[in-house]
């Protein structure tokens, strides 16, 4: 096995290399007034970026939910945490130029206090300087489908600086943050035994906090047109902590390059990845370890044609070094057609491509927070996507996409958890025994090689700041290997959302979200007793919200947001309830 150390220097002398191959690959970022659908149309709302781009401040957008089960998925509900008010510009009566900062204060039920401070200023005529302080907390209790009402607080806490310069043809970024967020182990299934569960459950009622300090640079190149070279390259490490024990290396190098000619355009993106942790629990070995991860991942291409019509010929390929698990080389097709009969109005297209998915400690972390926290999960593989469908326009302001994917997976995670089945009694005053099921209340992995059908519909339409509309629906169907369910995922997912500038100085927006049902799995730690695994039903549940804000003067405002008045009581991971009917208000203060 190759050690750690070698290949991290095979990696950066890759690295290095790179930049002497004489190709670009850059995204034109010219800003148009209207989408030109020349390629394929991706709708979706609009997420709010950390430090990646100037804070401003748009109180009414909403956010399209994302239920592909990766890493890089965010789950659609979170259970300790309401949506975060999102970056925009303040729009408003009377029309004032926008100052250096925002303020916003606020405070909810669940004992819920909320503060969130911008502040941007332009150093030089070229240079940006920013700051991005938060604060979101909660410390109620919820109602277990086992009738326990139990504390479940969370906290949410970022800072973040960042200063961007734009040269001539380049604009260069540099991004410092910190995070650091907080959460109890506070749930079981309802088939757990409340007296019970605590001697088997070592992390029932424990905190557990994740602590990330990050940096980021990024260079991007502003070619002005599609014939321009360009270069970029972005720069990305953190370090995690947890209070569990476990300390997280992981950084990202990645180098983009464009080099058109006469007949096509060249295209590669290539660099190299790291992660390190240390005090996680390793299946092959049965001991707590260790592991650290090389990645070296190269994406070359050549795109001919022309708006028209386009094809995209390449290949994806990663080389990954683990010091847990064995040493592989991945590799996909990376190929696209685009074909607009009716420019801006329709364009067809299909692809074949796939991804190598990096499980590093935080990235599973993040996605489901009651994860055994000392728990290592493989990487799994999309060895093979086909897609295809159309996009385009059905007038000015209403883009539309339809679309098919099938996709093939190797050693696909999926979370369940584990019950231990002994003999005992309910009671001390009872004598008969019965085989009575001791459930552990963090989640473990399985993993199994899994085929998905997606079919997706969606519609955005925007009339500017006065009306946005977002509708989306998504129905999957999965062939599994050797799991009787693919546990945790839906049948299907709709959502539908909606802001509206009622006034000049009222805002609105609405979010619905809907999810099928579900599947989740109680497995049997003991190999012999299989039999007697549990499959329980996840009801379909819908989740309701509604915001708004209201602009007292150019400067002030109120806002207030209403997540689940629907009061439905859902699960998005097995045991571990939302919070029901709850709001947020405050005062907005720019300057």
């Amino acid at each position: 096995m190759i050690k750690a150390h070698h290949t991290f220097k095979w990696a950066l002398a890759t690295i290095l290399l790179i930049p002497i191959i004489s190709i670009q690959a850059q995204t034109d970022t010219t800003l148009r007034r209207e989408v030109e659908v020349v390629k394929s149309f991706s709708p979706a709302a609009m997420d709010a970026q950390k430090i990646n781009e100037i804070p401003v401040i748009k109180d009414t957008e909403f956010k399209k939910p994302n239920f592909d089960y990766s890493i890089y998925s965010q789950p659609v509900f979170s259970t300790f945490s309401v949506t975060s008010l999102q970056a925009a510009t303040i729009v408003g009566k009377p029309k004032e130029e926008v100052g250096f900062g925002l303020l916003r204060l606020g405070a909810g039920n669940y004992n819920k206090p909320y503060g969130e401070f911008f502040f941007n200023n332009k150093n030089q005529k070229n240079s940006i300087f920013g700051l991005h302080l938060k604060h979101l907390s909660s410390h109620g209790k919820i109602n277990l489908e086992g009738g326990d009402r139990v504390k479940s607080p969370y906290s949410d806490n970022e800072a973040e600086m960042f200063i961007k310069h734009m040269f001539r043809k380049s604009t260069l970024s540099f991004n410092l943050g910190l995070d650091h967020d907080g959460y109890n182990y506070y749930g079981y299934p309802v088939t757990g035994i409340p007296a019970m569960i605590e001697d088997y459950s070592p992390y029932l009622g424990d905190r557990q906090t994740l602590t990330k300090g990050k940096i980021n640079i990024n260079l991007q190149n502003l070619s002005k047109g599609k014939s321009d070279p360009s270069t970029g390259f972005d720069f990305l490490y953190h370090h995690l902590g947890t209070k569990t024990g476990q300390r997280e290396h992981f950084g990202n190098f990645t180098m983009n390059f464009k080099r058109p000619s006469d007949r096509f355009t060249f295209l590669i993106d290539a660099g190299a990845e790291y992660s390190q942790t240390s005090q996680l629990y390793i299946d092959t070995t049965n001991t707590a370890a260790t592991r650290k991860q090389t990645w070296i991942f190269g994406k070359p291409a050549i795109l001919f044609g022309n708006e028209t019509i386009n094809l995209k010929l390449g290949v994806n390929a990663w080389m990954t070094f683990d010091n847990q698990y064995k040493t592989n080389f991945r590799l996909t097709p990376n190929v696209r057609f685009n074909f607009a009969p009716v420019k801006e109005l329709i364009n067809v297209f299909a692809g074949v491509d796939g991804q190598n998915y990096h499980n590093y400690y935080s990235a599973m972390a993040y996605f489901n927070p009651y994860i055994d926290p000392e728990l290592a999960v493989k990487n799994h593989f999309e060895k093979f996507r086909i897609y295809g469908g159309f996009d385009g326009k059905f007038a000015t302001n209403t883009n539309y996409k339809i679309q098919v994917d099938h996709s093939t997976f190797v050693g696909h995670p999926f979370f369940v958890m584990n019950q231990t089945t002994v003999w005992g009694t309910t009671s001390p005053e009872s004598s008969m025994l019965l085989e009575i099921p001791m459930v552990n209340n963090v989640f473990d992995v399985v993993y199994d090689d899994m085929k998905k059908l997606k079919f997706n519909g969606e519609i955005v339409h925007s009339m500017g700041d006065k009306l946005n509309l977002l509708v989306s629906a998504s129905v999957y169907k999965y062939t599994m290997n050797h799991e009787e369910k693919p546990w945790h995922l839906p049948a299907w997912d709709a959502n539908l959302g909606i802001s509206y500038q009622v006034t000049e100085r009222l805002r609105v927006a609405s979010e619905i979200y809907a999810i099928g049902k579900r599947h989740a799995l109680l497995r049997e730690s003991d190999p012999e007793k299989q039999n007697l695994n549990q499959v329980i039903p996840m009801n379909m549940l819908i989740d309701m919200n509604a915001r708004g804000v209201y602009d007292i003067t150019g400067k002030l405002s109120v806002f207030a947001q209403l997540h689940n008045f629907g009061f439905q009581k859902y699960e998005q991971w097995l045991g571990y309830p939302s919070q029901s009917f709850n709001f947020l208000g405050g005062l907005s203060l720019s300057f």
